[in-house]
């Protein structure tokens, strides 16, 4: 069914005919309604008022629903209907951002699904995920565990939205959001108000094209967002404020065709263009340079076609074809134009990447410029089927081919890598760095003395083209086996090619032609028992595989033919600005000189390879899922539910360094500067993903949802949890310390207690009131003691201090987070259906000192500080006006 309100109707001859208005199904939900006929011996009517259950006597699966009332009236700052997934039970994220769903466990945890279509960009989860405007989304569903077999790629949560489409009365909006620093309280970081402004600017419009047969929905929004990051290092001449404007346009059309009562077809397409000065976590803080922001332009384009068919009073078809495409690159604004070191150090694009104790210099990223894109191009069916035998079953069953075009040209390393971590930054730095954006007036020269090595890329190719082929079928069956009992049973199989380079071969590291991982069955059961009309019991367990990010995909090819160099230091007074002592060498040069093709050609190179690179017997990542609980309706308005939640994360993926070798003596690595006690002498660090970390997650997940009757609505939740983890150690036949791995300990993200409130109340006189109140109890961090003590080289454990003690892992914890949100609305109508708000939006409202980063290097002078975060999560109090016009 089409979300929305319904009335249900049933006749029988002899019997009075009833009628049941006022049910409302929301996304994802299935609603049980009980149909009394009375025997009657006169024509007559029975017409009954009254809403769908609270709750779900058929499905187990642990999900909360976003209704179309909270989408549109709850203060949300930044206006991305993706941040009210904190109201859902089980959410896990403190700052929930428009590019990720919020899942703090497990790799491939998330999946984001637009009217069926899955929209999910994969080759970077953290950023660049397509966005819709907030008034162009009718609702969403949040989907924390356990989800039917008909869904999947995601080991963690599933969010299934929906757009608005048109209906027989032309209806449209018009609204304006604006906000301005003179509104807003003293950053609590800098100390004082940041010069910052947003003005968001939404339309809507739809209706009918053909009245009960055809209707539109149109939608465009753009938003301006001048914004200011600030930095807080020991140097105070590196303090700078910086601001910048980030622009975004999102527009979207939908059709919606009724054929006939039996056939519906729906078409949708959406834009999105973003200008993005500086990438999350590339800008502002105490431990970077002003230098190290980068750019990241983003648009992706979503297009779907549905089409679906009743085929009986038994049989459902839908058919979905779609594309998603993704497109973005990353520049680095700050470039090396005339200084003298520029060929010397190999620099063609930005600046060098200067990597000093507890702070870095230069462009933060070492991968840029970067130009990436995924095309994906689908089909799925999918079939119901309703039958009595042995009790009611709804049988579900389908499959999805897909076909993913990854593409990414990069320029790995050639900017340059100076890791100058051998002893703390020298007392003149700034001095050594006298102009920040320009640098043409830096001196690498002076800190050659506390340079361990020059790491420079080269490559005469750089595009990669990763295709991908998609593959899934599933059969799910919810089974009715008594009036009380019905059980779910799944299966699905999923199966990616390409995701782990199965064909790219660079010996003696990785094989060629290794198999896909083809093992992908997921089992699923659950239950859902009715104790009464008003009480259930739900529970089960299943097996959830994960999506993979394309970052292996594309690296691995990428690095048999790119060449990076690792220069030690060989004690020269200017190698800082001349590790090669003279021109850098060209990409034919290096070819005729590697070490691992030609180990006696004088002067031999060894390559090494920064991040990337798969390693065989790679596999999908999975995870288990259990859970045993109970919901409850209380009178005709309010619904409870409990649920004790159990998973275990297996085969996630991280990365080390493979060129090392160990002391049985020490239980540690040897240098990975000391070329003789290498694995293979002849390259250099060597950065490979392996898949067997281990992650468990264990829950009680609680809510309160009161739904809309007497001029107000509510909801709550609470979720006490805790996280572990473990990276295993390598295996090289005797033990390893501690540091090496295999210690499993609470993780990073880990947090204790999460309370989540929010209402809705219409005061009367026109005036609406709403909020959010959110608590979350202080979250784990990852401590280190910054620069690799163990000479690890990459991907390096960073506990080490200079006393030989080690950093416990994840000890850090910060502070609990408060965060007020209130709304108030008045509407002023303008006669009929048109009307007038306007809205007073107050965040953080009792300017509550929230942080979502601190500095956790023991090494750096700012350990044990927070630091900023441009996440809305952790703004100062902020004041947003809002008007809205409505016809």
């Amino acid at each position: 069914m089409r979300v929305g309100a319904f009335s249900l109707g049933a006749q029988l001859a002899g019997f009075t005919t009833i009628t049941r208005t006022g049910l409302v199904l929301l996304v994802g939900q299935t609603a049980k309604v009980d149909l009394q006929l009375a025997p009657s011996q006169l024509a007559e009517t029975v017409s009954v008022t009254g809403e769908a259950p609270l709750v779900d006597t058929t499905t187990s699966s642990l999900g909360s629903n976003i209704d179309p009332r909270q989408v549109a009236d709850l203060p949300v700052l930044g206006r991305s209907w993706m941040d009210l997934t904190l109201l859902a039970v089980g959410a896990r994220e403190n700052g929930v951002t428009a590019d990720a769903p919020g899942l703090n466990i497990g790799s491939g945890g998330f999946q984001i699904n637009l009217d069926g279509q899955q929209v999910t960009q994969v080759y970077s989860f953290a950023n660049g995920q397509h966005r819709v405007s907030r008034d162009g989304i009718a609702e969403f569903e949040y989907v924390t565990g356990r989800f039917s077999a008909t869904q999947g790629r995601s080991s963690g949560v599933v969010v299934n939205a929906i757009t608005k489409s048109g209906t027989n009365i032309p209806s449209g909006s018009v609204s304006g959001f604006f906000r301005n620093d003179r509104f807003n309280a003293a950053d609590h970081i800098a100390g004082y108000v940041l010069p910052y402004s947003n003005q968001a600017v939404s339309t809507t419009f739809g209706g009918p094209i053909r009245k009960d047969r055809v209707h539109f929905f149109a939608y465009y929004e753009y938003e301006r967002e001048p914004q200011t990051y600030t930095y807080q290092s020991p140097w105070p001449s590196f303090n700078i404020d910086q601001t910048v404007t980030r622009e975004e346009h999102k527009p979207g059309v939908r059709l919606d065709y009724q054929h006939s009562s039996s056939t519906r077809l729906s078409a949708r397409a959406g834009v999105r263009h973003a200008v993005v000065p500086f990438e999350d976590g590339t800008a502002g803080g105490a431990v970077r340079h002003p230098s190290a922001g980068q750019a990241r332009p983003v648009d992706t384009t979503s297009v779907l076609g549905t089409l679906t068919k009743v085929l009986s009073n038994r049989a459902v078809n839908e058919i979905r074809g779609g594309f998603f495409g993704f497109e973005s690159s990353l520049t680095s604004p700050i470039v090396w134009k005339g200084h003298p070191a520029a060929a010397r150090l190999g620099v063609t694009s930005g600046t060098p990447n200067i990597r000093l104790l507890g702070y870095t210099i230069g462009q933060d990223g070492t991968n840029a410029p970067t130009n990436s894109g995924q095309d994906y191009t689908s089909i799925k069916d999918d079939f119901t089927y309703s039958l009595t035998k042995g009790g009611r079953h709804d049988l579900q069953m389908g499959g999805e081919y897909g076909y993913m075009k990854m593409w990414l040209g990069n320029c790995r390393q050639c900017m340059g890598i100076l890791d100058a971590r051998n002893g703390p930054p020298p007392a003149n730095l700034e001095a050594l760095f006298p102009v920040w954006d320009n640098p043409d007036t830096w001196n690498l020269t002076p800190l050659s003395s506390i340079t361990r090595m020059y790491t420079l890329g080269f490559t005469d190719e750089m595009f990669t083209y990763v295709p991908r082929h998609v593959i899934a079928g599933w059969l799910q069956d919810n089974w009715a086996l008594t009036s009380r009992l019905t059980v779910n049973l799944g299966m699905r199989y999923d199966l990616e090619t390409g995701v782990f380079a199965e064909s790219t071969e660079l010996l003696p590291w990785l094989k060629g032609n290794r198999p896909h991982d083809t093992n992908n069955y997921a089992p699923r059961f659950g239950f859902a028992y009715t104790l009464n009309d008003r009480t259930v019991v739900r529970g089960g367990a299943g097996k959830y595989f994960g999506e993979v990010s394309d970052q292996i995909a594309h690296g691995s090819p990428a690095w048999t033919r790119t060449f990076t160099l690792d220069v030690l230091n060989d004690g020269r007074p200017d190698f800082a600005s001349n590790p090669f002592n003279g021109p850098i060498p060209s990409v034919a040069d290096i070819k005729g000189k590697m070490c691992d093709v030609n180990p006696s050609a004088a002067g031999c190179v060894r390559r090494s390879i920064q991040n990337n690179l798969a390693s065989d017997n790679l596999q999908v990542p999975y995870s288990y899922q259990t859970s045993i609980g109970l919901q409850r309706q209380v009178g005709n308005t309010v619904g409870i539910e409990a649920d004790y939640v159990f998973n275990v994360h297996r085969h996630e993926l991280f990365s080390r360094n493979s060129n090392l070798t160990y002391n049985p003596a020490t239980g540690a690595n040897y240098s990975s500067t000391v070329i003789p006690t290498r694995l293979n002498t002849n390259w250099g660090n060597i950065s490979q993903f392996y898949s067997d970390g281990r992650a468990s997650y264990q829950a009680l997940q609680a809510g309160l949802t009161k739904r809309f009757s007497q001029r107000w609505q509510s909801s709550a939740t609470y979720l006490l949890s805790g996280t572990w983890d473990e990276i295993p150690a390598p295996d090289v036949g005797f033990p390893l310390a501690v540091d090496m791995g295999a210690e499993r300990a609470l993780a990073a993200g880990d947090q204790r207690h999460r309370v989540v409130f929010n209402g809705i109340l219409e005061a009367g006189y026109g005036f609406q009131l709403s909020g959010i109140y959110f608590f979350g109890s202080g979250q784990r961090y990852s401590t280190i003691y910054g620069g690799d003590l163990r000479r690890q080289g990459l991907n390096p454990t960073n506990r080490l201090r200079p006393d030989n003690t080690l950093v416990p892992r994840n000890n850090f914890v910060g502070d609990p987070i408060h965060r007020v949100d209130l709304r108030i609305q008045r509407r002023f109508p303008l006669g009929g259906r048109a009307g007038i708000d306007g809205m007073l939006e107050v965040f953080n409202l009792f300017d509550r000192a929230n942080y979502g980063t601190w500095i956790t290097d023991e090494a750096s002078s700012s350990y044990g500080k927070p630091s900023t975060n441009t996440g809305i999560a952790y703004a100062p109090r902020m004041l947003q006006l809002g008007l809205r016009v409505e016809f």
